[in-house]
């Protein structure tokens, strides 16, 4: 009488399982590679029924923009500000290249707009090409606009490494306190 239990209970057990991918494939859903910029995503997409639908959490580093979960509501939001950077040298000229072994003292500009969300803070990092990372600049957004510039301090800096460099501007929602990128550039060495 027990092996028939366990023989009916393994058996069920079976049939969930694969009624399950059994009933997902005959809703003719299929899953997708998703490409940003020649880049495949880590998460692929869902193909149902002819309409793609893509992992919405991968989105806001993808296309710098911000994230916004509500649960209780069940809604996301994706806010997509404008924003720019330019780095300026001790002088206050611009620069993109700087030599190899060489400190620098810099700060940057940045310029936002189009911002549809409250955000608490404003921090720029720069990447080695070691992927060792430094934060530049970190501070808090008082006043809420849409729009503002914003400098950071001077910060020194010796790029000890030849190649590319990553300077990043983040900003934290207010409501999720999560950090998200928002613009990106690279300096090289020479």
């Amino acid at each position: 009488m027990r092996t028939i239990k366990k023989l009916i209970f393994a058996t069920m057990c079976l049939m969930i399982i694969s009624g399950g991918s059994l009933l997902y494939a005959a809703t003719g859903k299929s899953d997708i590679a998703v490409y940003l910029n020649n880049v495949l995503l880590k998460n692929s997409g869902l193909l149902s029924e002819g309409v793609p639908y893509l992992p919405v959490e991968q989105l806001p580093e993808s296309l710098h923009a911000v994230l916004s979960w509500d649960e209780s509501a069940q809604e996301v939001r994706i806010y997509k500000p404008n924003v720019n950077m330019v780095l300026l040298d001790d002088q206050g000229k611009i620069f993109g290249k700087v030599r190899s072994a060489a400190s620098n003292t810099f700060s940057v500009l940045v310029q936002v707009d189009h911002l549809k969300t409250d955000i608490s803070d404003l921090k720029i990092t720069i990447t080695d090409p070691l992927n060792k990372t430094d934060v530049v600049d970190n501070q808090p957004i008082k006043e809420k606009k849409d729009s503002f510039w914003f400098k950071s301090a001077n910060y020194s800096y010796t790029f000890n490494e030849k190649g590319n460099y990553m300077i990043q501007v983040y900003i934290k929602d207010s409501s999720s306190k999560s950090w998200f990128i928002v613009s990106e550039m690279q300096i090289s060495t020479i």
